[in-house]
């Protein structure tokens, strides 16, 4: 996810932590530094997190669950983006994309 800001989403993400829900986060370097971001929270309470270093922007926004739902958009996990911006989210159970996205993360989470 190319940004996390918005609380609720952080602590929706944190409560599935707690219940041993394996989470895990690849963000952008410039955006985990931001004001009100909330990528040190979620790794300071355990969540396996990768920053991308290099020095273009990982502007990814997509997340799998469980590997059988995938939400992919322009969608940041922002307040504003949830408040004010024009913003578009696809919520697909569809094997293939699941598969490609997954191939994706996978990519990003081993790149050192």
């Amino acid at each position: 996810m190319f940004t996390i800001t918005d609380d609720r989403i952080a602590g929706a993400m944190l409560e599935a932590h707690r219940r041993g829900v394996r989470v895990r986060i690849v963000t952008d370097n410039d955006k985990a530094g931001d004001l009100g971001s909330d990528i040190e929270r979620l790794e300071a309470a355990g969540i396996p997190t990768k920053i991308d270093r290099t020095p273009y922007h990982m502007h990814h926004k997509f997340a799998i669950f469980d590997g059988t739902r995938l939400l992919n958009g322009s969608y940041n996990w922002t307040r504003g983006a949830a408040d004010q911006n024009a913003e578009n989210v696809i919520d697909t159970g569809d094997r293939d994309l699941i598969a490609a996205f997954q191939r994706q993360f996978d990519f990003l989470w081993a790149k050192p």
